[in-house]
């Protein structure tokens, strides 16, 4: 809603406006017509308001009245320059005046109108012609405009129109602009191009018949009229009475497979075909009769196109109707329509069955009534003919997608052979690339792997395109760089040479096509030399989108001994900041919270310690039946300690990669346990299960360089004899050393192959032993004692007691 403040604003912009162009002489306007018009989007809000609607209404309407007032005057001036003004005011009026000030634009319509008939330049014209449809196009969606503005002045429009494009007078633009002027609107107004459809029809003929190699008329027509007419000519079935447009499309179809067949019977004549129609056409020649004088078509064709002569036009007027077929698949209809697909399937197969002759694909057989040079001429103008045939090919596959997946695999075999034959051409390879990448895009994962092998000359061909061509240059007395040459050519040297030779169309192709080869084609349809030229071409220039895909779909590696490369760091090097090996490198991943906080963790582990003490073990005492049960509560005890090892809090990222490097250590529980062992040596084996289940499971890496501080390995193994401290396994890991029975008596638990596995090793036993434990830990010997010793120990035992009584 606009405010009293913006209003005006717009008012004082507009009355500026106004006095720059009654003050500006008319021959000048045109270098201000732009400016102008860029300022009268300011004022949408004040023109697009109805009068009286705001506070300063009568101010305002004034305003906008002078402006209105001062352009009719200006549609009707006597000066081009004014008039052509007019008409670039006259459309940004009515484009920011909206339903507003279109409801009044009956005068401006009629003055437009009036300058088509005018004998004004051609920009001029064009310009009235723009903004007349635009004019009409903004009528679409009120029905009441439409009766007042669109339905008196239309058919004038059409009528003004097509005189100017019958003249001579006419320059391409202004051809250009009618014609899709009038594609725009038949759709919506079909039953006013009714009565002008038979005049249109034949401008359209006349455009689409003439050709580079025509005779007799000097009128030319660029690519873009003949692709406009083409276009507009399929519209024209919108003009059928009584619902007949869907008929009226059928037919047009026909007849333009009709005139291609009837083009091909007299251009492929020098030539014995290898073809049989499959839909019912008849041959429009004679099969065995006489062939004189040079080709020719004498009268009309099917579609109405005028006749020609000679190979060349023959060739250009089967791609004009090869054209008209793609453009007609196209064309989005306001009605359904039902096509029969098996007439251009035909015409494809026998288009694709003709090929240029090569040292490999010797299968043309001429025929001997015809010249030879008429046949070379022939194979001269095939590879365009070809282009028109594949691009075909792309139309109806981009039209109809997943619907034709059953035709997908024998148009793959048609164009791969055709590459074979004819890859030497640039333009076979740029529709070529397309067509295959519209093919892997509907069927590429269901291919197999004959098809790939079949296509794997075009994809050879595509890095080829893409990879810069190496260029030798002649150096001054063989030296590179300051280094001789090692090549073996002195005074030569190879550069790069970025493909410069190579057609835009074609490079962007082929780069449209290598991304899609590696993710769309599965790899082990992929020969291992191909998939390497197919990397190499990717990372020499540089195809991100081609080394992603490569990436993401590797190739298969049948050695399982061997790790297959992968163009990830390359990939990470060139494009840091992309936001796809952003993904590739770190992804982004949920964490899995666990439920559990820490204080719930610290409380589960306090109540666990509680009923350790209060275990009839921790007393002194022990229980029969807690024999049978021993094995079970070491597995228990054992369990519970890999899941508090394990417990995370609620921050902690459970796909981190990062190793826990924090250890345990041994709780005083255990140590209590240990105690009670030294007085009670009946239950030392039985207490050292339950002790060595209490031990931490996370094992310690020695070698890390960010592990936790403890004593070194070297003081560790002091004790160790250097046979066992060599003894150690290849995963950093120390081998616990086993201790017989007959050594000094079990002070701490045995370290075995289980406690070993649980993460029981070296640094761990050398912790117990230091000074901040509750008991020594015997030194790590395997010295054992002798028999003299024990009887010494048991005399001073004998001897104290003695002593003590």
């Amino acid at each position: 809603m606009a405010t009293t403040n913006d209003l005006s604003n717009a008012q004082a912009t507009l009355r500026a406006i106004t006095y720059r162009l009654s003050s500006t002489p008319p021959r000048q306007l045109p270098h201000v017509a732009a400016q102008l018009a860029s300022q009268i989007w300011a004022c949408k809000d004040l023109i697009s308001s109805p009068p009286g609607s705001t506070k300063q209404g009568n101010e305002g309407s004034i305003t906008v009245n002078r402006f209105r007032t001062y352009l009719s005057t200006l549609l009707q001036d006597r000066t081009i320059e004014g008039r052509w003004a007019a008409g670039v005011l006259v459309k940004a009026t009515i484009e920011a005046g909206g339903v507003e000030v279109l409801s009044k634009s009956n005068a401006w319509v009629r003055s437009l109108l009036g300058m088509l008939k005018k004998p004004d330049p051609p920009t001029t014209r064009i310009l009235a012609i723009i903004t007349l449809t635009r004019i009409f196009t903004l009528t679409w969606d009120y029905t009441n405009l439409i009766r007042e503005i669109t339905t008196p002045a239309l058919p004038a429009f059409i009528g003004t129109c097509l005189s100017n494009a019958e003249n001579q007078r006419c320059s391409g633009s202004e051809l250009q602009v009618i014609l899709e002027a009038f594609a725009t609107l038949i759709p919506k107004h079909p039953t006013m191009f009714r009565t002008h459809e038979a005049q249109i029809r034949s401008i359209l003929l006349r455009i689409l018949s003439v050709t580079s190699s025509t005779v007799g008329i000097g009128r030319h027509y660029a690519a873009e009229h003949r692709h406009s007419a083409q276009r507009l000519l399929v519209l024209l079935h919108n003009c059928a009475p009584k619902q007949g447009a869907a008929d009226k499309w059928n037919e047009t179809l026909r007849a333009t497979t009709t005139a291609a067949h009837t083009t091909c019977d007299r251009i492929f004549r020098s030539v014995i075909e290898d073809w049989q129609s499959t839909s019912g056409v008849q041959p429009s020649l004679a099969i065995h009769g006489l062939l004189q004088g040079d080709v020719e078509l004498d009268n009309d064709d099917a579609v109405g196109m005028t006749g020609w002569k000679g190979v060349y036009a023959g060739s250009e007027r089967l791609v004009a109707l090869l054209d008209m077929l793609g453009s007609q698949i196209e064309t989005a209809t306001a009605g359904a329509v039902t096509i029969r697909l098996g007439l251009v399937m035909d015409l494809l197969t026998r288009l694709f069955s003709l090929r240029t002759p090569s040292s490999k694909l010797a299968t043309v057989k001429p025929n001997q009534q015809v010249s030879k040079d008429e046949r070379e001429a022939l194979f001269a103008v095939l590879p365009g003919v070809h282009v028109a045939t594949l691009e075909l090919t792309r139309s109806i596959l981009r039209r109809f997608g997943s619907s034709v997946a059953s035709i997908t695999q024998p148009l793959l075999a048609q164009i791969t052979w055709l590459f074979q034959a004819e890859a030497s051409y640039s333009g076979v390879r740029t529709s070529t690339y397309g067509a295959l990448a519209d093919i892997l895009k509907l069927q590429g994962p269901t291919l197999t792997s004959g098809d790939m092998s079949d296509a794997g000359a075009i994809i050879k061909a595509c890095c080829q395109d893409l990879l810069p061509t190496a260029q030798v240059v002649p150096s001054a007395n063989g030296v590179i760089n300051g280094s001789t040459n090692q090549d073996g050519v002195l005074g030569q040297q190879v550069t790069a040479n970025s493909s410069a030779s190579v057609p835009a169309t074609l490079r962007v192709a082929a780069e449209a096509l290598l991304p899609l080869c590696f993710s769309h084609i599965a790899s082990a349809h992929l020969s291992g030399r191909l998939r390497t030229l197919m990397e190499r071409t990717a990372v020499l220039i540089q195809h991100k989108d081609a080394l992603v895909a490569s990436v993401l779909n590797p190739a298969p590696n049948g050695s399982r001994s061997k790790t297959q490369s992968s163009l990830l760091p390359l990939l990470a090097k060139q494009y840091p900041q992309s936001a796809e090996v952003e993904a590739l490198l770190r992804p982004r991943m949920p964490a899995i919270r666990t439920g559990r906080s820490s204080s719930g963790d610290g409380e589960a582990d306090d109540e666990e310690y509680d009923e350790d003490e209060r275990s009839p073990i921790a007393n002194g005492h022990t229980d029969p039946a807690d024999d049978v049960h021993d094995e079970e509560e070491a597995t228990e005890s054992l369990s519970d300690a890999h899941r508090n090892a394990s417990a995370t809090s609620d921050h902690e990222d459970l796909y981190s990669a990062s190793p826990k490097r924090h250890v345990e250590g041994i709780s005083s529980e255990a140590t209590h346990d240990k105690r009670k062992v030294m007085d009670n040596g009946d239950d030392a084996e039985r207490v050292a299960k339950r002790v060595r289940a209490s031990l931490t499971s996370d094992p310690l890496l020695p070698d890390a360089a960010d592990g936790i501080p403890g004593p070194d390995r070297l003081k560790a193994q002091s004790g160790v004899p250097l046979t066992l401290a060599q003894d150690q396994r290849s995963n950093g890991f120390l081998a616990a050393p086993v201790v017989s029975q007959q050594a000094a008596p079990v002070l701490a638990p045995t370290p075995t192959e289980e406690g070993v596995a649980s993460g029981y090793n070296a640094g761990d036993m050398v912790d117990i032993g230091s000074e901040g434990s509750d008991f020594e830990m015997p030194p790590l010997t395997m010295e054992q004692d002798t028999e003299e010793e024990d009887e010494e120990d048991e005399q001073n035992e004998d001897d104290e007691d003695g002593q003590g009584e």
